[in-house]
């Protein structure tokens, strides 16, 4: 491998569509011990005091590499459940026909020279990096993902930042679609928000227009990429029906209707915003979805239509979530949906562009303007 492997540390953050490099950590296994009150003080002139002694070294908890890794496997069963990952780095290597689930949070993970795999990746803080892997299948939660030198790979994906491929072939996406009892709190612990999902927007170092690297997946097939037989030890039936964590969102896909309707959140709404998707779900198709911070000229723009004189400046440098639904008739029952439910009481925080404002400034928001990073 290309990659050295430390634990208890963080990939830094990545810029967009950088290339795929080989990981550098640094060790974080020797802390110092924070100062107390009143230990830093001089000594006053003639004080018998001894000597203020350096700081002393604490060494974190010893952890055992071979409990981070899957490695040469064939054939076999690999899980990893709750609380034995631990938000540490995971790697997998040179595995094959394997299913794989690392049911817990994970700080970054690379996938090396994996062959025919059925593997499940739990909400990841950082990057996925997969590498030189062929025939696999993978349903991944992250924030970053990167693919390189694989072939023949179909994906189930949450990512929060557009997808990087490079070097790669015949890869299948779509929405992420999984779920069990703690996912909901291992995605809030590594700060993925169920939402922000941009799986669809797929970056390719190496686009080919003749005969494209990456296509959708069937969104029926990514239910059916793990072996959930093989996990049915740990993840019951049950928590596999429970309402979706990460809502299925259209993307690229071709929408139904164009019928649409633009649903705007303003600040500090996430309770909104899960209330609505939790409706939407249920009554219209989510076209997508998208958390971000726009810059001043950009909330001017796209405030231009409101009476409002002060939203754009209540916005500024702050995230708001933009969420587009389609359906028939549906500008009107959202709009019935936000005044005689619940989520009334939080119309304040929430604006719906005008129809004829909703083509061009939902573009804007979820196609051309990009994060800061």
């Amino acid at each position: 491998m290309d990659c050295s492997f430390k634990l208890g540390t963080c990939v830094a953050d990545f810029k967009q569509h950088a290339s795929v490099l080989p990981y550098q950590a640094t060790d974080y296994n020797l802390r110092q011990v924070p100062k107390m009150g009143g230990c830093d003080s001089k000594a006053s002139k003639g004080s018998t005091s001894k000597p203020k002694a350096k700081p002393r070294q604490v060494k974190k908890k010893d952890l055992n590499p071979a409990d981070y890794v899957f490695s040469k496997q064939t054939d076999a069963v690999l899980i990893r459940k709750e609380g034995t990952i631990d938000g540490e780095q995971f790697n997998l290597e040179e595995c094959k026909n394997c299913d794989i689930f690392l049911l817990d949070t994970i700080a970054t993970s690379f996938v090396d020279d994996c062959h025919n795999c059925r593997v499940f990746i739990g909400p990841v803080e950082t990057s996925v990096f997969i590498r030189n892997c062929t025939s696999c299948s993978f349903v991944i939660a992250c924030q970053q993902y990167r693919c390189r030198d694989c072939q023949d790979c179909k994906l189930s994906l949450y990512c929060g930042t557009e997808p990087i491929i490079e070097s790669s072939q015949n890869m299948q996406f779509a929405c992420f679609d999984f779920n069990y009892f703690s996912l909901r709190g291992q995605m809030a612990r590594a700060g993925l928000k169920p939402w922000n999902n941009k799986w669809w927007m797929v970056y390719d170092f190496n686009k080919n227009e003749d005969k494209p690297n990456w296509g959708l997946l069937n969104q029926d097939e990514a239910s059916s990429l793990l072996r959930l037989e093989a996990c049915a030890a740990v993840v019951t039936p049950e928590e596999l029906e429970n309402e979706r964590v990460v809502p299925i969102t259209l993307g690229s896909r071709p929408w139904p209707t164009k019928e649409t309707c633009f649903v705007v959140f303003l600040p500090d709404s996430e309770t909104l915003v899960e209330a609505f998707l939790s409706k939407a779900t249920a009554k219209w198709a989510i076209c997508r979805a998208r958390s971000m911070v726009l810059q001043e000229e950009q909330l001017k723009t796209f405030f231009a239509w409101a009476k409002e004189p002060k939203l754009a400046s209540k916005c500024k440098g702050q995230e708001m979530t933009g969420i587009q639904v389609c359906g028939q008739d549906v500008q009107k029952q959202v709009q019935d949906a936000l005044n005689l439910t619940g989520m009334a009481t939080g119309a304040k925080n929430i604006r719906i562009i005008p129809e004829k404002e909703t083509e061009a400034l939902a573009k804007s928001f979820f196609e051309t303007w990009k994060d800061e990073v």
